[in-house]
Order: C-alpha cells, then structure tokens, then sequence
C-alpha cells in the first residue's frame, strides 16, 4: 500500500510540509499537488504518483479527487488542508490537519499536528545531476535574490532592492546576483534586471522551480521577502536573509534545524496591528525598514557563510 499526501495550495506552504514526506520517503507515495507546486517533487524519491488538481467551481475539483482516489486502500493519508475527503477514503490510518493558533512556528506546527514527536525540518530533493547543472550554470559566487511577494504589503521597495544589489555589485565585483521570480511577475522585477551591470546580473524567470532550488542551493547566500522562494532557500541549507513587515517571523520566519540558525529575519518597527491581506490593499508595510539594516546582514552573512561556490 501507498502513503497518500494531499498539500497545501501556496508554494510557502508545501514546502514546510516536506520534512513530513522525507520522513516516510521510504515508503512509495502519492501526492495530490497544483501546476505550481508539482515541480518541487520531480526528484522525491518513492513518489509513484502526482495528481495536479486544479480548483472548479462548487467545488468540483473535490469530486473528482475522490473518484480518483476512491476504493483504494491506502497505508497512511495526510491532508494538510483539512478537508473532509479522508472521511470518504479507506487508511490503516489518517492524519488530519488543524488550524494553529499563532503562537509556534508553522513547521513546528506541522509536526505536533501529525503527531511526529520531533519537529521535522523542510527538505526539498534535488538530484546530484540537476545540483551540478546548477553549479556550472552559475558558475561563480552569488547571492540569490526574490525580490517579489505575493501581496505588496509584504514586499520591500523594489528602488532599495536595487540601491542595495548595486552597492553589492560594487562592492563584490566577483559576485553576481541571481534574480527569481514568476514569470508573471517578470514586469514586475524588470527595473531591477536592467539596473544591475549586465555581467553580474542573472535572470532565472521562466525556469523550472527545482531547478531554480538548486541554483539557490548552490548560491552563497538568498535574499528575499516573506516568500515561498524564502521558504525554499531555507529548506535546501543556503544562508537566508529574510525581509519581514506585516506577517509574523515567529510563525514564519526561515527555519533551520541548526543551532545557530544560519538564517537571518530583519524588520524595520515592530508590527503590532492586525493587516488582513486583500487584492485591494496595495500599501506597503516594509517602508521602516532601512537599506542600511539590510546592508549590515548582507555584508555579515556574505562575508561569513560557508562558501558553497568554492571550486568556482
């Protein structure tokens, strides 16, 4: 029998549930994905299958994963979204998900929620092959950089992204930066990619996301918002510097499994009030922090991470 896992909607949010799927990656699996996130588990070992499911009206999309998914007898099922499809599936046994109460880390979270005794840290798997691609790609030290969110409150100036790259550019002129985001939002991030000196400017838009984790594995050190990329760097070991406003890096923040953690959380005043995320909102909350606050974690984390380019 196979173990049955139906993930999150957000890419942020998949990505803290896969310490859970390593944990059991011996046994052969199924995931229930979207288009964005179906990617990230092209080198998982023992999944036999991805369902790419797509939201219908009514609901629809629940249907028909049931007729998908029915009269087959699974070993363990874990639904991450809390619906009520596992009280129409047969396992040995189920594993459901709550919602948190705000006061522990997600990833935390997660593990307690699924009754894992220890917290189980965020892996991504990503094949020797496809991480040596990477490397030759890159080809020499870079900071990895997201500057897009997917809300505008949650996303720093794009204009002090790119003061702050060109000082680096300047500063390092080894050094490259590595430029991620989706591709519709390449409009987006294009004032930054023609800022940059062209010969230390990469543009990785429109790639496909594992390959994309694993330039960011291979890079020095990422850079980025309260993002799903954030939680990506987090997840394959590379020093992050994470830019927080309205959301809650206790909850949110990089996790590691390291002590010291080699990722950083930077904000500019606290947040105290409640900012609930609409389309509509499209204030940024992020202005009280400085260039030169992140300026400081650049140079320290740069200058101290281990140097994963080191052949470069």
């Amino acid at each position: 029998m196979m173990n049955l896992f139906i993930l999150p909607n957000f890419l942020g949010d998949t990505i803290l549930t896969t310490g859970i799927i390593d944990f059991m990656k011996d046994e052969p699996a199924v995931l229930v994905v979207n288009k964005v996130t179906a990617p990230l588990f092209q080198d998982t070992p023992n999944v036999k299958q991805l369902i790419i499911t797509k939201k219908k009206p009514w609901n629809g999309h629940w249907v028909d994963l049931w007729k998908e998914l029915k009269g087959k007898q699974w070993n363990t099922l874990i639904d991450f979204k809390g619906s009520a499809l596992p009280f129409f599936l047969k396992a040995r046994q189920k594993r459901l998900w709550s919602q948190p109460d705000g006061s522990i880390p997600k990833v935390v979270h997660i593990s307690q929620c699924l009754g894992f005794k220890e917290t189980l840290s965020p892996k991504l798997w990503i094949s020797p092959m496809r991480l040596e691609q990477a490397r030759n790609t890159l080809n020499r030290p870079t900071l990895s950089v997201a500057p897009v969110a997917n809300w505008r409150g949650k996303q720093w100036p794009l204009d002090r992204y790119i003061s702050l790259l060109n000082n680096f550019c300047e500063t390092y002129p080894e050094a490259q930066v590595a430029v991620y985001a989706a591709p519709h939002e390449q409009g987006q991030v294009e004032p930054l990619l023609k800022a940059l000196p062209k010969d230390q400017c990469f543009n990785t838009i429109g790639g496909n996301l594992l390959d994309s984790a694993a330039m960011i594995q291979s890079s020095r050190l990422f850079l980025g918002n309260d993002s799903g990329l954030m939680h990506l760097s987090a997840s394959v070991g590379t020093p992050t510097i994470a830019l927080f406003g309205p959301s809650n890096e206790k909850i949110y923040g990089p996790w590691s499994g390291q002590n010291p953690s080699p990722h950083r959380t930077l904000r500019g005043d606290p947040f105290v009030k409640h900012i609930k995320q609409t389309s509509k909102d499209t204030n940024c909350y992020m202005t009280s922090l400085t260039i030169p606050q992140v300026w400081e974690g650049i140079v320290e984390r740069w200058e101290n991470a281990e140097n994963k380019t080191a052949s470069f």
